[in-house]
């Protein structure tokens, strides 16, 4: 039987970026931009797809060569990309050129579709698939298939006699239905290893404009929506099929349309899907009114997510958010009284934000009923507002293949990159830090940690009594030990700064 003529990676983020130590706590999801591409790509007619999640199963060198011989010809090799694993991304592509240079390369996500010749310049991509990749991919790999000339088509790059060509842009998908559902089963055998295998996309896009949002770069300020029949059958899915309890939908805003936030509410309830689930999404505080709140709980949504971002008024108008940290703080404590659980993100190092507006939000934060909280410092991706701002004024520290650009860089090295004007990069780093460690080793914070079913700003996932697990507190240990040794270098030498600058 003769192999599949398509494979799609997700690369893993480097240990430059991100620690092994936190890597072992991470709670990740299986990758939904594979997933959806395969399903697309099997429903239209191109059945042997393969994939691979870097996350649970690396490429080892040795496994390049095995998995061209498992291929049919001819052969494609997808791989989706992000800002923070493009490095490793690049390391692919390369080896499977170098293993067998008639392959073609393609590269798709939010990263090649920013910096298209950036990619291209790498000389081992062939093509780069810009913003939503199903029906460009699917056209693409059915002219390669056919071995058609390819180079026509809607919404890819590509470099040819030294010059780097942009076709047309892609429509995006109308009617988001015509969408296969997603494939679950191509990941089932890894359910074990997915400590969330629960997600579920009911929309793309976001009506707003934060300025340091990258999702854009995508699907621009267009919001679309599956029906609501489609997510509850998906829903049904992992609940009844793959036994999940806990449903995360994984929309930027689960309630733009309240109506049809109401619609899905009432179907989950009619399905009986709210006895046998509890489900979690992000909102905006000022969508959050008291009848979505009723409609969540009602449906038996348990924890909800609000991206507050700061405590600063002036600063929220800096990044454009649309919102007032009152409506969103108001939300919060809305939703707690009600019963949720409810995280939230903020972000240090914005624009114009000095060391005091930081701890102001620092004391905000600890005043509000929140089960958990991330505190990131500002990175500025390409393609946002922010780093088209930042970037040409020289603000903007990009290491090689951007390994520093992760929202909690901070643990990793001093290069985070961006450091807003008048302000220290080890205060900063310091106090992100700080943020962190006195949020959850308070008394409420450690509470979290042995109760709650998600800890550490929704990042980390423990099992159930994590702590009569050896290799649980093994793994914490070691986790713990890793960032207090770096937390502790940092602050002497923050303190040690001070120290010399009071004695000039």
């Amino acid at each position: 039987m003769m192999g599949p003529n398509v494979l799609l990676i997700n690369p893993k983020i480097s240990e430059a970026s991100q620690s092994k130590k936190i890597n072992a706590m991470i709670n990740i999801t299986f990758p939904t931009s594979i997933g959806v591409l395969a399903g697309y790509l099997t429903a239209s007619g191109i059945e042997k797809v393969q994939i691979i999640d870097e996350q649970v199963h690396p490429i080892a060198d040795e496994d390049v060569s095995t998995l061209l011989r498992s291929m049919a010809t001819p052969r494609v090799v997808g791989i989706s990309v992000l800002t923070l694993n493009c490095g490793r991304a690049y390391e692919l592509a390369r080896k499977f050129k170098q293993a067998d240079p008639g392959i073609t390369v393609v590269f798709g996500g939010i990263h090649p579709t920013v910096v298209s010749e950036e990619v291209l310049s790498t000389g081992a991509v062939d093509v780069v698939v810009r913003g939503e990749g199903e029906e460009t991919l699917r056209e693409l790999v059915s002219l390669i298939l056919q071995g058609k000339a390819y180079h026509g088509i809607n919404g890819i790059s590509y470099a040819k006699d030294g010059a780097y060509m942009h076709n047309q842009d892609r429509m995006m998908i109308q009617n988001l239905d015509t969408i296969p559902p997603f494939p679950y089963h191509l990941f089932q055998k890894d359910l074990d290893r997915y400590p969330n295998f629960s997600g579920i996309f009911g929309s793309r896009g976001c009506p707003y404009k934060c300025t340091f949002c990258s999702s854009r770069s995508i699907s621009g300020r267009k919001y679309r929506h599956h029906s609501v029949g489609r997510v509850i059958e998906e829903m049904k899915t992992l609940v009844r099929t793959y036994g999940q309890t806990s449903i995360f939908l994984m929309d930027d805003n689960i309630a733009v349309n309240k109506r049809h936030f109401k619609e899905l509410c009432d179907s989950i309830i009619r399905e009986g899907l709210h006895r046998e689930a509890f489900f979690h999404g992000s909102l905006r505080g000022d969508n959050a009114s008291d009848e979505v709140l009723d409609m969540a709980w009602n449906a038996n949504f348990r924890i909800l997510y609000y991206g507050l971002e700061t405590g600063s008024e002036t600063l929220m108008k800096t990044i454009d958010k649309g919102e007032t940290v009152a409506e969103v703080a108001d939300a919060i404590i809305r939703a707690a009284r009600r019963g949720f659980s409810v995280g939230t993100t903020i972000i240090f190092g914005l624009p114009t934000e000095t060391r005091k507006d930081r701890y102001k939000t620092l004391r905000f934060v600890k005043s509000l009923p929140l089960s958990s909280v991330r505190f990131n410092t500002l990175t500025p991706y390409p393609g946002t507002p922010v780093y088209q701002q930042e970037f040409p004024k020289g603000n903007v520290l990009i290491k090689k293949n951007w390994e520093n650009f992760g929202v909690q860089y901070m643990w990793e090295s001093d290069d985070i990159p961006f450091v807003p004007e008048g302000n220290d990069r080890i205060e900063l780093i310091f106090d992100t830090m700080w943020a962190n460690l006195s949020y959850y080793m308070s008394f409420r914070g450690l509470k979290n940690l042995f109760t709650a079913k998600y800890a550490g700003g929704n990042v980390i996932k423990l099992k159930t009594k994590w702590y009569f697990s050896f290799s649980e507190l093994k793994k914490m240990a070691a986790l713990f030990f890793y960032l207090f040794s770096r937390f502790s270098t940092v602050a002497f030498r923050m303190f040690w700064g001070m120290a010399k600058r009071a004695l000039r």
